[in-house]
């Protein structure tokens, strides 16, 4: 990578980690697994409901669900860099720390998708029982925005926990925290796009507050990132 711009080094990078990631199919399929399970006990448990409170449930068990799906492959993110040593040897090479970043926050947009969509998608299934459509494309635009903030968020605590001896019990304490402001904005727009009328006109400071800390965990994932890598 010597010498060539940020944006080659960007692409170069996007594209060995999606060859990493199908290297390895399980990473894929495991949080897709995982999300349907849940999803499968929580539609049991809850068995038959009120049909207004069909779309609340929904929305509650499918971001929860989501979130503890894509926590696990967040927390994996650097395992085959470490594994490999790719990323000691990354660290040696003037590779654009901000390319790198951004590289692994789009790999993980793609798998995060990969998760999140199946994930609305199954709910939906699982939980369709009154007249109204569970999942369209408003929700589902709702979750691609929620996963935007916690995509850069588990990139962020992946640099940050990777040299870390408890690693497995410190990343979910720092993770799950700061994920609430991202699900509470999704989970209140969510619930405002699906049910209309008067709560409406309070969706777009929902969505609002979800772009802000999007924004501010991107803006925190691309400054911080050089400093992590450095100490890492």
């Amino acid at each position: 990578m010597t010498g060539t711009s940020a944006w080659k080094q960007y692409k170069l990078l996007v594209a060995q980690g999606v060859k990493a990631e199908f290297a390895e199919r399980e990473r894929l399929i495991s949080p897709v697994l995982f999300a349907i399970t849940m999803l499968l006990v929580f539609s049991f448990a809850v068995g038959d409901i009120d049909p207004l409170l069909v779309q609340r449930l929904y929305i509650a068990s499918v971001f929860l669900t989501a979130m503890l799906a894509l926590q696990l492959g967040f927390s994996r993110l650097f395992e085959p860099d470490r594994q490999d040593r790719v990323f000691d040897l990354l660290r040696t090479y003037p590779v654009s720390h901000t390319a790198w970043f951004l590289a692994k926050y789009t790999l993980v947009l793609l798998t995060g998708a990969a998760t999140l969509l199946p994930t609305l998608a199954a709910g939906a299934f699982f939980h369709q029982g009154g007249k109204k459509t569970l999942l369209t494309f408003e929700v589902a635009g709702i979750g691609l925005l929620a996963l935007a903030g916690l995509a850069a968020l588990g990139v962020l605590l992946s640099a940050i926990t990777l040299k870390a001896n408890a690693r497995q019990i410190l990343y979910p304490l720092l993770y799950f925290p700061l994920t609430a402001p991202v699900l509470l904005a999704a989970v209140q727009a969510s619930l405002m796009s699906l049910e209309g009328g008067p709560a409406a006109s309070s969706l777009r400071s929902w969505l609002g507050l979800l772009g802000v800390f999007d924004v501010i965990y991107i803006t925190l994932g691309i400054l911080l990132y050089t400093e992590l890598v450095d100490d890492a």
